[in-house]
Formats: structure tokens, sequence, C-alpha cells
């Protein structure tokens, strides 16, 4: 098998990310003008009781299959009979969730409101498993990926402006939601068979892949009850209008937090290849880079969402979802508390092999928003999930820190972050004040503030004399000089 292009990969990942941010930019603000609060909150409820079995019929094969996956990738047999294996254990573990999720459909009353919607919504789980996701992944398969993906968003588009049509129409928006998402997995199905040979008469053995996965299967567990708890357990504990003001704030946010996924992806393979060579010097070094990109876009970030969430708010969701605001402004750290917990925990720890350590920063944190939740959601509804769900992301922080104090003290994460704070505080007063001119005109009290922003933003590190932005602005300078020298 050929080896594939690192940057294209790279290039191919980080569009596809960008396509999963823009698309729900098109599509939230119309939809949540349609179904207003009590509609998005049903949706986005029963989507968080469906994860939970989710978790279940996935198992831990996604991470598994990718990384046996790619072992054996130039191997036709070998692969096949993996791939066999595999998606016959996925595939009974899908049955098995759903026996117990159509149990709970029959004897959870509070469910009962909610059978319908929870039946399509149930129907991305089949689709996940037949899709085979980790296959492409493990052959980098990026390309076919991000391809399809785009199709798909753009058919889920037109059904959108096509059926959704009234408040009442909630059950088809969750269905198209499907379609965007999982869609492309019936085709995956059938395009696998261009790398693999489905033959079922073949001898399986099944044992020696359950003991990995299970065991990837507990960290799943616990990072997907951490970041679906929330509006589980605020759509029990309140009603589905809560629910839709905290899926308007915490969409806002996501969007712009899961950029930094795409960039550390990339970065994943050159981590490990370091610390397995023990290049140390070279290792230290990337991670500052990292901790500058970080601190360089995740810190202006959070104070332009805390200052402009009530415009982005409203041009996104519309005048209903007032109260999401505040939910949005208390969510908008996470921009930064997950970059840097993402980066130590998913890149840092996994490749020195410290996966029960990575597991135990999800236990808390799962167990800090459990906690929380029981406190806060009574009283302050939507605001004290939001405020749950930062002081459990705050949880996962802490421990990736303290496992890592003796690495992170070899490194200047201090000294680097001090300039870009100071440029982020004297970028939000200047924003917070250009924005207070343009009230009555939300576009261009955005457009105005962001532009503004970026300026004084990147003028003072340049008066400052950044480091990580002058070596940007060089290597900038050094590829115009280049092709203009070559012409």
């Amino acid at each position: 098998m050929a080896e594939k292009s690192l940057k294209k990969n790279a290039a191919l990942n980080v569009i596809k990310t960008l396509m999963g941010i823009l698309f729900p930019l098109i599509t939230f603000p119309y939809a949540s003008r349609i179904l207003l609060p009590d509609g998005i909150g049903k949706v986005n409820f029963a989507n968080s009781v469906v994860a939970y079995f989710a978790i279940f019929s996935s198992l831990g094969i996604s991470s598994y299959g990718i990384r046996e996956a790619a072992k054996v990738r130039c191997d036709r047999g070998l692969l096949s009979k993996l791939v066999q294996e595999l998606f016959l254990i996925n595939l009974f573990s899908t049955i098995v969730a759903y026996c117990f999720f159509f149990i709970a459909l029959i004897f959870l009353p509070f469910l009962s409101s909610y059978r319908i919607l929870l039946l399509v919504s149930g129907a991305s789980m089949l689709l996940t498993t037949i899709g085979m996701d980790w296959l492409y992944s493990a052959l980098e398969e990026f390309r076919y990926i991000t391809i399809r993906t785009i199709i798909f968003q753009l058919i889920s588009l037109c059904l959108l402006f096509i059926f959704v049509k009234t408040e009442d129409d909630y059950v088809k928006y969750a269905a198209i939601s499907i379609i965007s998402t999982g869609g492309a997995n019936v085709l995956n199905l059938i395009h696998s068979r261009k790398f693999v040979s489905f033959n079922f008469k073949i001898k399986m053995e099944f044992a020696k892949h359950i003991k990995p996965i299970l065991i990837l299967f507990a960290t799943s567990l616990a990072a997907s009850i951490f970041t679906t708890l929330d509006t589980s357990m605020l759509g029990v504990m309140t009603n589905a209008v809560e629910v839709g003001y905290y899926t308007a704030g915490v969409k806002i946010v996501r969007m712009i937090r899961d950029l930094f996924p795409a960039v550390f992806g990339v970065l994943f393979a050159r981590v490990s290849f370091y610390i397995s060579s023990n290049e140390n010097d070279k290792l230290e070094q990337l991670a500052e880079k990292t901790f500058s990109f970080i601190f360089c876009f995740a810190l202006p970030a959070v104070c332009g969402m805390i200052i402009l969430m009530k415009p982005l708010i409203i041009l996104l969701a519309g005048d209903n979802f007032f109260k999401a605001i505040t939910v949005g402004r208390i969510l908008s750290p996470l921009v930064f508390i997950s970059a840097c917990s993402g980066f130590l925990g998913g890149q840092i720890l996994i490749s020195h092999r410290k996966d029960k350590t990575y597991l135990l920063s999800m236990v808390v944190a799962a167990m800090t928003n459990i906690v929380l939740n029981y406190i806060f959601i009574p009283q302050w509804g939507a605001t004290g999930a939001a405020l749950g769900t930062v002081f459990a992301e705050l949880a996962i922080l802490v421990v990736d820190v303290i496992s890592l104090r003796m690495f992170l003290r070899k490194l200047q994460w201090f000294r680097i972050g001090l300039q870009f704070l100071f440029a982020t505080f004297v970028m939000g007063i200047c924003v917070y004040f250009i924005q207070k001119l343009f009230v009555y005109n939300i576009i261009l009290q955005l457009s105005v503030s962001v532009f503004v922003g970026i300026f004084v933003y990147f003028f003072m590190l340049i008066v400052l004399k950044n480091t990580f932005i002058h070596c940007i602005l060089n290597d900038i300078m050094s590829r115009v000089f280049k092709r203009i020298r070559n012409r």
C-alpha cells in the first residue's frame, strides 16, 4: 500500500473539521428559529439519551480498530480477517445495546413522550456500526471521508429547507441530522469491498480482541458519559426549553473548540516518534510551539466570545434564546481549557502509554460533572449545567498537569503565556468599547469588532516582539520572496 502524504491528509482533516463547523452555522440558525427552544431541546435530549446506548454499541472498537488495522493494512488477507472479526463483535454489541434501548423506552416513564423521536435518533447506532469509519482512518482514506461527508451535508441541507417548516417538525429535523452525520455510512459498507474481502466461513478469533477492546471501552465510556451528561441530566431534571438554551450556548463554543483537535491529530504521530526515539529536546520544542499556538489562538477566542456572545446568540439562534447568552459566556473558557487538556492528555499522556492516567482524568471529570449537576441544575437550570461542565473540564486539566508536572517544568509555558495574555487584555478592552457603537446592527457589530480585535491583538504581539508571531511572519515572507525569485 502506497504511503499517503501526511500534509495532504492533514489538510483534508482540517477541511472536514471546518465543514463540520460551517454546516451548523447554516443549519442551526434556521432550525432554531423554526423549532424554537422547545423543539431544539427535545431533539438534543433524545440524542443525549441515545448517546449512552451508543457507548455500549461501539465499545472501544473505533480506537482499537484504527490501531490494529493500520498494522496489517498492507496484507489484504489479514486485514479482511481482522475487519470481519471486529465487525461481528461490533454488530453483536449493537444488538445488545438495542435490546436495552427498547427496554428503556418501554419501562422508563420520563421517556414515553419522546419514543418516536428516540426511535429515529436510535438509528445512528446501526449506521455507525455498518459504517466502519475506523477502517478508513486506518487506511488513511481521508480524501474519500472528506468528499462523502461534504456530499451528505449538502443533501441534508436541502432536506432541511424542504421538510422543516413548522415547530412540530422536530422529528424530521432529527432524521435529517442523522442523514448528515451517518447517511454516508451505508456507502462505507459497500465501498469497503475495495479494501477487504468478506468471507465469514473462515475461522474467527474473537477472544484475543476482547481484553484490549474493553480497556479502551472503559476510557471511551468515561469520556462519553462526561460529554453527554450535562444535556441528559438537564432534560431529566428540568425541561426541553432549558436544554434548548444550553444547546445554543454550547454549540457556538464547540464550533471554535473543535478546531484544535484537528491540529493536534496531525501532531500525534510526531510526538509518539520523539518519545520512542528518546529525542526529548525535539519533543520539548514541539510542546512549546504547541502551547504558543494554544495561547495565541485560544485566549483571544475566549475573550472575544465572552464579549460578543449576545450578538452571536441573537444572530445564530434568534431572540427566543436570550437566556443562552449567559450559558455561552460561562462555557467560553472551555476553548482554552479543552485545548490544553487535549494536547496534554490526548497527545502527551497517550504517547507516553499512560492510558490509565488518561482514564483517571475522564473518570474524575465524569464524577465532578455528576455531583455539580445535581447541585447546580435544580437551582440555575442551563446555567448550572454550564458551570458543572467547566469545572469538570478543569478537573481533566488538573489531573493532566499533575501527571505531567516534571515534563511541564522543562517548558517555558508561563513566560510564553504572559505576552499572549497581555495582548488579549488590550484587545478585549478595544472590542468591548467598539461593539457598543453598533448595538443596533448585529452584522456590523460582529464584523467590525472581530476586525478591530484581530488587528489590535496581532499589532500588540508584534510590538511585544513575540517569538511565535515573528516566526510565522518570517516564514510567510520567506515563502513569498521564494515565489517571486522563482518567477
